[in-house]
């Protein structure tokens, strides 16, 4: 068995075609179906089969063809750690931020780099759960900061720091003339929450549920950025963390803290654990958790 016989099953399989794999890999039809037939017969089992539906995977091949995936994902996650072995105070680090990171980050990077002027940087906004899980198996990333309290054997969560969430209304909001704001008091309200699978709208939900209130979401939005837009214009109210509002420079938007066990949260560094980290990405990653 060779690593492009398992290169081409997988090509066919994603294609669900032979004529389109063979395309996408520039070889002949006749030469990738020989491949598949030779591999077939290496491990004893029928892997694929035609039937009316076209193209389909056997039992045997379903099991192959996820080993087979994660055979190829490992190796190509060992070359890239390799590459970085050699890459002593150079290279690239890729880091998954989330939006309120935007802030702080940069402070992080701008003393780093006395020490690493040469070392680039990839800087992705990572949200959800799972696109976070993914970005750090997949290698996209070398860590996260994250407010997703991830439990995943293979990646490590360190806190870094906690955190309110602060209500936001408009400046001519009839709230703003409460001396004390409490949940049932947002119940009629227009909301606006981040989108599901946001651990930001899985926290607010919670202290909403806290109170048996359940809140009128109007909006759903993917960034912080949208809902201040949307609070601008007297068209909603939300909460968002407080590292982020501490730096809103509008007088349309009032702020308020309402006490809830529920209305906090943690942030999180997280990477893979048995991942090789060049010494740069260590000394990152220290910076980090040493900056709070």
């Amino acid at each position: 068995m060779e690593i492009r016989q398992l290169r081409y099953f997988i090509t066919v399989v994603k294609e669900q075609s032979f004529s389109k794999a063979a395309k996408l890999l520039h070889i002949s039809q006749p030469s990738l179906s020989n491949a598949i037939m030779k591999l077939e017969k290496e491990v004893g089992i029928k892997l694929l089969e035609l039937n009316t539906r076209g193209l389909s995977l056997t039992d045997a091949g379903q099991i192959y063809f996820f080993r087979a995936e994660e055979l190829i994902r490992s190796l190509e996650n060992t070359h890239k750690e390799l590459e970085e072995v050699k890459q002593i105070g150079n290279g690239k680090i890729s880091i998954g931020l989330i939006e309120s990171s935007m802030f702080w980050f940069p402070k992080v990077i701008k003393k780093f780099k006395k020490s690493f002027p040469k070392i680039e940087f990839k800087l992705k906004e990572i949200l959800g759960e799972k696109q976070v899980i993914q970005s750090l198996i997949d290698y996209d990333i070398h860590f996260a900061v994250t407010n997703q309290p991830l439990s995943h054997e293979e990646i490590q969560l360190n806190p870094i720091y906690d955190e309110r969430f602060i209500l936001l209304t408009h400046e001519e909001d009839e709230l703003n003339t409460k001396e004390r704001i409490t949940i049932p008091d947002l119940a009629n309200r227009d909301f606006i929450i981040c989108s599901t699978g946001f651990q930001t709208r899985e926290n607010v939900l919670q202290a909403f549920a806290n109170e048996q209130v359940t809140p009128k979401v109007m909006y759903e939005i993917e960034r912080f950025e949208t809902a201040c837009s949307l609070i601008e214009q007297g068209l909603g109210i939300t909460f968002l963390p407080e590292s982020y509002i501490k730096h809103i420079h509008t007088s349309k938007i009032a702020t308020h803290t309402i006490h809830s066990d529920f209305l906090k949260r943690t942030v999180y560094l997280a990477y893979l654990k048995d991942r090789h980290l060049s010494p740069a990405v260590h000394e990152l990653m220290g910076r980090v958790e040493r900056f709070f």
